[in-house]
């Protein structure tokens, strides 16, 4: 019997999908996770922000070890951190409610400045507006809606507070616990190398929220005072808005100005107070954004801002202001997972700043 050469030659390799298989994948696996993040939203968002505040107060953690021990330490930041939580989360609450009691004080305010401006734009420009047009009442009407949705976020606020405060108290728990665990789980190498991936994301997450954290009660702190000297209503509620906007690049700026300074002019007669509402806020915004930001932040995010609006973009429309707020961190943590990996690292490195 004749041996060819072919008898010996290596067996062969398997194909490689086509282009149109591996798109088709791709297709599906992003179309299911965007379904599975819809309809898990009750439970993947409150969890996600645990883990963001857990990742706050781990340093905090870190000096109280110094004095006592770790479990006591853990839960007395647990405890701690979950009342003010809730206790915040309350208070707005409160301010909303009382908000939207006034509100139909507030709405035939806005009604009637709408209609100022109606008969100021026919009169200057008769042609710009028809005749039977109602901005008043069309204004007073989305005035309405915007009120009835804010009254209804407001309890939805305080119960997934209550539940983001559960997810915390047991995530800093079981924090200390989280190296053993892995250790026991895989080999040592395979274990070092999840611990120091999730060293390197701990690293960058707490570096951000830390100095993000910071800039925004050095932003929020005189906000409050100035509205609550000036006599605006509510100036609790708009100090906490201004700090969580202050979490959201670009567009939270925006609204945390508009919003504080829109209200003073509706609340307040017209004079000086409105006036100065707007401009001590535009330069406590101008500020944050020239100083304190760049002092405290640096180059914490390492982002491009291109992928930071992407992603504002992605987690808004997905789970709305709170994906936005948690947009930018979680981001960080698939860029540093991505570069992690040989086949994602061409994709992290253009998604960074560098």
């Amino acid at each position: 019997m004749s041996v060819t050469s072919d008898s010996f030659s290596s067996p062969r390799q398997p194909a490689a999908p086509p282009p149109l298989f591996i798109a088709a994948a791709v297709a599906l696996i992003a179309a299911c996770s965007w379904w599975l993040l819809k309809e898990l939203v009750q439970v993947l968002r409150p969890l996600l922000i645990a883990v963001i505040l857990a990742y706050i107060l781990m340093p905090y953690h870190s000096r109280l070890r110094k004095r006592l021990t770790a479990p006591v330490s853990l839960a007395l930041l647990a405890g701690v951190a979950v009342g003010v939580l809730i206790a915040l989360a309350l208070a707005v609450q409160m301010s909303l409610y009382d908000l939207h009691k006034e509100w139909p004080h507030f709405q035939a305010k806005l009604k009637s400045f709408a209609e100022q401006a109606q008969d100021f734009v026919r009169t200057r420009a008769p042609g710009l507006l028809d005749s039977d047009s109602t901005m008043g009442e069309q204004v007073a009407g989305y005035a309405a809606q915007i009120a009835g949705s804010v009254l209804n976020a407001a309890a939805a606020v305080f119960f997934e507070a209550c539940v983001v405060g559960l997810y915390l108290f047991f995530l800093l728990l079981e924090a200390s616990r989280f190296p053993d665990r892995i250790r026991k789980a895989y080999a040592p190498d395979r274990a070092e190398a999840i611990l120091n991936l999730a060293g390197k994301v701990n690293a960058a997450i707490v570096s951000y929220l830390k100095a993000k954290v910071k800039s925004s009660l050095v932003l929020a702190v005189p906000v409050g005072l100035i509205l609550w000297v000036l006599g605006v209503k509510f100036a609790l509620l708009w100090a906490v808005v201004t700090f969580l906007c202050n979490f959201i690049p670009y567009i939270g700026s925006v609204t945390a100005w508009v919003l504080p300074v829109g209200f003073a002019f509706l609340q307040l007669d017209p004079g000086w107070r409105p006036v100065a509402a707007a401009v001590l806020l535009l330069g406590c915004q101008i500020a944050s954004a020239s100083f304190v930001e760049p002092m405290l932040l640096g180059q914490a995010v390492g982002l491009s801002p291109l992928v930071i609006l992407a992603s504002l973009a992605f987690w808004g429309l997905l789970w709305s202001i709170p994906g936005m707020l948690i947009a930018v961190p979680l981001t960080v943590v698939a860029v540093i997972v991505m570069n992690h990996f040989e086949f994602t690292r061409p994709v992290a490195k253009m998604m960074s700043a560098a």
